[in-house]
């Protein structure tokens, strides 16, 4: 299924939505069960605070660029399937297999340079407690290099701006908005003229789908962000602000859950491989149906 390009682009925002989820289980899920459950017992929390604290300055930097990875590896799977309906002749060239690996690399490269400064934007604080345990205290902070003037008005306002917001977006509603004006106009055309097609738009449903809920589960995030970018770090320390980061990370965590199932739901051959690997694998020998998603 990898040598379609539709199916390349799919299988790489999967892979990316993976690593979206494990960073979500490290930053939130653990700390949150870890948390609840030395409140309910006499151990002490803060052994998992400083591994957190740890961890946060390596994950957080990796979470923002595999989920910059997903918004524009969805951008390419809405561009990708509109040049295969909308253009289908004369940009035939742009949606071949080793055209897609190439966008595809694009994509990864480009994030991983954009994300480079949010490596340095959080360090650690140790400060040393003044009581009788003679014992250090670690905290996360905004570094210098976070707090600096030129950090916060080009990476948190106006390149976020253009290159996460904006850009993606414009692309995302106007390619699935060409894509359902050409499959409205190409029904009306052969109810008119009274003809019958055989052909399968599950992958072209499929598609739809996943740029609709990326559009639904991560617009609440890019608002959330622009009011980061223009009311500062303080706008976090109120609990309204909390709040909403929470729903948008919950809106986040359904989004990179959502392929599978989508998949699982329009992708024929995708449910029968399914199947094959962990239900029957001894029927693959005898079977050999072949189940066209396209």
């Amino acid at each position: 299924m990898r040598k379609s390009s539709t199916n390349l682009y799919i299988l790489s925002l999967s892979i990316v939505n993976t690593i979206v989820l494990i960073g979500y289980i490290l930053l939130y899920g653990l700390r949150s069960l870890l948390y609840n459950h030395c409140k309910l017992t006499t151990i002490s929390s803060t052994s998992y605070e400083v591994f957190y604290i740890l961890i946060f300055c390596y994950i957080y930097p990796i979470q923002i660029t595999v989920m910059l990875i997903s918004i524009y590896l969805t951008a390419s799977v809405a561009l990708n399937r509109f040049i295969i309906i909308c253009l289908p002749a004369r940009m035939r060239k742009f949606h071949l297999r080793k055209s897609s690996i190439s966008v595809i690399i694009g994509i990864c490269l480009f994030c991983i340079l954009y994300c480079l400064p949010f490596w340095f934007e959080f360090t650690h604080h140790k400060e040393q407690t003044t009581d009788d345990s003679n014992s250090i205290h670690l905290t996360l902070v905004l570094s210098s290099f976070g707090q600096g003037r030129l950090f916060r008005i080009l990476m948190r306002k106006y390149l976020y701006l253009i290159f996460v917001f904006l850009l993606p977006l414009l692309l995302l509603i106007s390619c699935k908005t060409c894509i359902i004006r050409r499959l409205i106009i190409q029904r009306a055309k052969k109810r008119l003229l009274g003809t019958k097609t055989h052909q399968n738009n599950s992958i072209t449903l499929l598609l739809l789908s996943i740029v609709g809920i990326f559009l639904l589960t991560q617009f609440p995030y890019f608002l959330f962000n622009l009011l980061y970018a223009v009311r500062g770090p303080q706008y976090l320390e109120r609990t309204s602000a909390r709040l909403y980061l929470t729903v948008n990370n919950l809106l986040s965590v359904i989004n990179a859950s959502s392929v599978f199932v989508l998949y699982s739901l329009f992708g024929q051959e995708f449910r029968h491989v399914l199947r094959i690997t962990f239900c029957c694998p001894k029927s693959s020998s005898t079977k050999h149906e072949h189940y066209n998603l396209i």
